[in-house]
């Protein structure tokens, strides 16, 4: 009922060799795309005048915001995704709702909200294109339905609105409210490596955040950009892909949420521990 027969006429109908690109089109939404645009915009987005050093704040808030309502909203429908006759890769995980929609609705949905340029209408027209990409690929690959994914898109933009409201004085608030949704994943869907994972990056995200807050957040360049991706982006990784401990998750996710928000604070805590 859920998929109103729109996912498996779609699959039917899709020609295999458009597979490996619809595969590639949904990686646009996928977690690991998700995080590392987030921290990108976060580090380098002020320098480069895409946004200011604020709303950059905010909008990592909104991504960490999105992974915990994700795992959170999984864990409490439980509903299974579209049989594997229907589907055209394997994928695993409850259904409903899509994260991938919901991560590019957020993703893009807080870039249209907050960056600096391109011109407002612009921006909201890409965001709307991006996340109608995604989910058309998730439909077309027969990994969700279409009731899915439009509810993973509606999830994606009430994160954003509700974390830009909580956001508009006290930044810490938007760290907080994704702190808690991660405490609810893991209430909701119980000790998995996801709820885990999330409780983990998003505690670890509100100490960075302390950390820069405290010492004050300096423009990042490139290069440690870059140095940024590999170490921290590798923590999250291992909390998801290594065969790690329950704590082991939680430690090494709380690492890298840490270090993506206190990065920009290194150059201030250089300094002071130099005098």
């Amino acid at each position: 009922m859920r998929g109103v027969g729109v996912t498996s006429a779609l699959t039917d109908a899709l020609p295999p060799a458009l597979v490996p690109v619809l595969e590639l089109l949904t990686q646009l939404g996928d977690a690991w795309f998700v995080m590392v645009a987030v921290a990108a915009v976060y580090w380098v987005g002020p320098r480069y005048g895409l946004l200011s050093a604020r709303d950059a704040t905010r909008y990592a808030a909104v991504g960490l915001a999105a992974f915990g309502a994700i795992v959170a909203l999984k864990g409490v429908f439980a509903l299974p995704r579209p049989p594997a006759s229907v589907a055209l890769v394997h994928t695993d995980g409850h259904g409903f709702p899509s994260g991938h929609a919901t991560a590019a609705a957020a993703l893009y949905g807080g870039a249209a909200a907050l960056f600096a340029r391109p011109a407002r209408r612009a921006r909201w027209l890409l965001a709307a294109g991006f996340v109608a990409v995604v989910s058309a690929t998730r439909l077309l690959l027969g990994v969700h339905y279409l009731v899915d994914v439009l509810a993973g898109a509606l999830v994606g933009t009430l994160v954003v609105a509700c974390v830009l409201a909580l956001t508009r004085r006290r930044h810490s608030v938007g760290f907080l409210f994704a702190a808690a949704l991660g405490v609810c994943a893991l209430g909701a869907a119980g000790p998995t490596v996801d709820a885990l994972a999330s409780v983990g990056i998003t505690l670890g995200a509100l100490c960075g955040y302390a950390v820069a807050t405290r010492y004050g957040r300096a423009r990042v360049s490139a290069p440690l950009a870059l140095c940024g991706l590999v170490v921290f982006g590798g923590f999250g990784i291992a909390a998801l892909k290594a065969p790690l401990p329950g704590y082991g998750v939680v430690i090494t996710s709380m690492v890298a949420g840490a270090g993506v928000l206190a990065l920009p604070a290194t150059q201030s805590l250089r300094q002071n521990f130099s005098r």
